[in-house]
């Protein structure tokens, strides 16, 4: 069976009314035969290579060699498009299977993605809840602590003698790390990131508490100025820097 007939039949064949997915077993797919593509390709780049020495080496004194220099730059124009189509056109049939398979796998990605996002955000709202809770909690005991400081103060003063200290309490803090059952766990990324606001007030140079230049920027670049801000710059003009926290899934 020819190998273009094989990959016909994992595609998945449509009709009017239905659609039918053949079920073809691996070991029916023999493996990819690369040699004479390989060999061609050998040629092909041992071509490149003495073209690229010779253009490196080249220099234009003269308009013949000027000329000569066109016909150096086409050639290797030449080289690029046949390497190519070469690779392009071994590759043809393949992209039959691929086709095939992609479609699906984007599909899932997609919709695991944003289901798990979904989920994540559930996760990390929970957590905030249970990180509120624990400061009112905190609040609440830290008021009970002084409210027995100074009852203990009290009742040593007409003993005359010095009330015992008490203990700082500190309330349980939620998990930094959440994890299931199943061996995954989600767990909190945080960064400082920066959002410009006001493009007219950015700084075209940021410079330390020294007054050193540290970063000069042509444009305002978002990612010079998250650069700077990982850096530990805190402040820029025309700029807003917070703290991002993102949940992160994680699996065996």
């Amino acid at each position: 069976m020819e190998f273009e007939e094989m990959l016909e039949m994992e595609a998945v064949k449509e009709t009017a009314d239905t659609k039918e997915v053949v079920k073809v077993e691996p070991a029916g797919l023999r493996q990819f035969d690369t040699r004479a593509v390989m060999a061609d390709l050998k040629v092909m780049e041992n071509k490149c290579t003495s073209l690229v020495n010779e253009a490196n080496a080249f220099k234009i004194k003269t308009g013949q060699e000027n000329s000569e220099a066109v016909n150096i730059s086409g050639k290797l124009q030449e080289v690029s498009k046949q390497v190519k189509k070469k690779c392009e056109d071994f590759l043809e049939p393949y992209k039959k299977v691929t086709s095939s398979i992609n479609g699906p796998k984007k599909r899932i990605m997609e919709a695991a993605t944003t289901a798990k996002n979904i989920v994540n955000q559930k996760i990390f709202q929970f957590k905030k809840q249970e990180e509120l809770n624990q400061a009112k909690q905190q609040k609440i005991i830290d008021q009970a602590t002084e409210d027995l400081q100074e009852s203990l103060k009290k009742q040593a003063k007409p003993l005359g003698i010095e009330a015992p200290t008490v203990a700082a309490i500190k309330a349980p803090k939620p998990s930094r790390v959440i994890r299931g059952d199943s061996g995954a766990s989600v767990y909190t990324r945080s960064g400082w990131k920066c959002e410009i606001v006001d493009s007219e007030k950015v700084p075209f140079c940021l410079k330390d508490k020294d007054g050193k230049e540290t970063f000069r920027l042509c444009l305002p670049s978002k990612s010079l100025l998250n650069q700077a801000v990982k850096m530990g710059v805190r402040s820029i003009d025309g700029c807003r820097i917070f703290k991002d926290e993102t949940p992160v899934t994680r699996t065996g």
